[in-house]
């Protein structure tokens, strides 16, 4: 299939694993060592060229960390031909999505949870230390690095939309972050730094959760409106600022001077639902695949209490203003990421040595300093800082604008940003793009959060999580209160009708349902809407 070569160093291609806007992926094997590799060819014309001169030098200053504890990919050497830049990296097994869809989008495990959020996070506070910003963080750009040997250690990849923040804070018309993960300030125009990986991650860990995205918007609208439905409105002062307001909001007339969501019709075609699960608040994450038992034991609780951890640091890292957006080294401190909450109240349960375990089980040097939160103090322990100087100057020239003729609609736009699919594994074929699909009365599910929310006792004696179904209907104003809930329920009167949900709440479609009469599952039949 072709023999790249740099020098003496020759890389037979084995197999092409992936191909993108920019270029490909293909699996090589590199002659002077025999080993596997990872080979990203990238176009060197036009656009395509810039994109991958910046991906090039930000993987340079990259080198000079450690790549294991800092869980980014290992960089091994680039060589150009004239017309291709190749970049050769570490081979590693699979992306987070299909590690998913080989096990049919099941919720993963809260404590496996855990375990790839302590390693991303551990690479933000690197990223951060360096002064870059991810901007493409989701499930296919956390690749396992060797599941049978590490189970869920992770490494970040993909750094052809990363740039340094104290260059782009300057860009009025940020071009960056898949859909799904799109930050609100770069939805809707206000400034922004490295917490928009935070507010990535944060939806990442609701879909490793869910078994599906949480915000899994057609457009920006629709990402606003899912938005507003679990965050309520953004405060006023926000949307005075931010460059965007009025593709989503108007103001209500005087008196009030209050803002609310633009109806559907007015600001982009007939909405199309693509969400499972519709929440309005984040604490009814608590609620889903919980599993009613009669009687809960302590190992029960544990993960009840986990799970009710992991809601909390989802909370803190989705938030419309990024200044209060909890930061990635408080984040490793958060009891979630340190097991301090489990530890104070579990700490005899076999749930939190399983958890203890996991963290240790991800790390490739058992001996190596503590990279996740545990000791004494629980806090994160940094490898050798860089020169954050030293790493911006090599990195001059990187823009994360617009390109020139991308007039565009969203969607289109978007099309047109896919990246490379990064999946590196010998065992994994190019993905293909799921279909976008109408929700059935199986399919999308509505969930209320009451302000009195609280946990509940289950019928059957068991303990649960859950509230009430609630409906917003749009057009009404609404105050600009952080607490506030927006106009969220479909414009359209033809659309199928929401599945109403019993306050004990949802068992996901992976648990043995008890006799509860009229408790709603999830349908099993569904199409997962392709990352955008």
């Amino acid at each position: 299939m072709g023999t790249p070569a740099v020098g003496a160093e020759r890389y037979d291609v084995v197999a092409a694993v992936g191909k993108g806007t920019f270029g490909e992926v293909t699996q090589g094997w590199r002659r002077s060592t025999g080993e596997m590799v990872a080979i990203k060819i990238l176009r060197n014309q036009g656009h395509h060229g810039q994109v991958a001169k910046n991906e090039l030098r930000l993987l340079q200053a990259l080198r000079e960390v450690d790549a294991e504890e800092s869980h980014v990919v290992r960089f091994l050497e680039s060589f150009s031909d004239g017309a291709f830049t190749y970049l050769v990296f570490e081979l590693l097994e699979q992306n987070l999505f299909d590690y998913q869809k080989r096990n049919n989008f099941s919720p993963l495990p809260v404590r496996h949870i855990r375990t790839i959020t302590a390693q991303v996070l551990a690479a933000l506070v690197k990223l951060k230390e360096l002064s870059i910003i991810h901007a493409d963080l989701k499930p296919e750009n956390i690749m396992l690095v060797d599941h049978a040997r590490y189970p869920f250690r992770v490494k970040l990849i993909d750094f052809g939309s990363a740039s340094v923040f104290t260059e782009v804070r300057h860009v009025k018309e940020p071009y960056i972050q898949s859909r799904f993960y799109r930050a609100p300030e770069i939805l809707l125009g206000l400034p922004f730094c490295e917490k928009v990986d935070v507010w990535s991650l944060g939806c990442v860990v609701a879909e490793l959760h869910l078994g599906w995205p949480l915000y899994p918007g057609v457009n920006e609208y629709d990402q606003v409106r899912y938005i507003c439905s679990t965050l309520g409105l953004p405060r006023g002062e926000l949307l005075c600022a931010a460059r965007k307001t009025w593709s989503f909001f108007r103001r209500v007339p005087h008196p009030t001077g209050s803002w609310q969501l633009k109806p559907p019709g007015e600001a982009t075609a007939k909405p199309m639902e693509r969400r499972k699960y519709v929440f309005s608040s984040l604490d009814q994450l608590a609620v889903v695949n919980i599993r009613p038992v009669p009687y809960p034991s302590q190992e029960a609780l544990a993960e009840h209490c986990d799970l009710r951890g992991m809601v909390e640091l989802v909370k803190r890292m989705l938030t419309w203003d990024s200044h209060e957006r909890i930061a990635p080294s408080a984040a490793l401190k958060h009891p979630f990421i340190s097991l301090q909450q489990v530890e104070s109240g579990f700490q005899a349960t076999q749930y939190y040595r399983l958890c203890q375990e996991d963290l240790r089980a991800a790390r490739k040097d058992a001996g190596a300093v503590e990279t996740f939160p545990g000791g004494e103090d629980g806090a994160f322990i940094p490898a050798g800082r860089c020169s954050i100087q030293k790493a911006i100057s090599q990195m001059d020239g990187l823009s994360l604008a617009e390109p020139v003729g991308d007039t565009g609609d969203v969607s289109q736009q978007d099309a047109r940003q896919a990246p490379i699919p990064p999946r590196y594994g010998p065992r994994h074929h190019q993905h293909h793009r799921r279909p976008k699909t109408e929700p059935t009365a199986g399919n999308l599910i509505v969930l209320g959060s009451p302000p009195g929310w609280k946990q509940r006792g289950h019928p059957d004696g068991g303990v649960v999580f859950g509230g009430t179904t609630e409906q917003n209907l749009p057009g009404k104003p609404y105050a600009s209160s952080h607490a506030q809930r927006a106009p969220v329920t479909l414009h359209d009167p033809n659309a199928p009708r929401p599945v109403p949900v019993r306050e004990e709440g949802l068992r996901g479609p992976h648990w043995k349902p008890l006799a509860v009469p009229g408790t709603f599952l999830p349908a099993q039949s569904r199409q997962h809407p392709q990352h955008r």
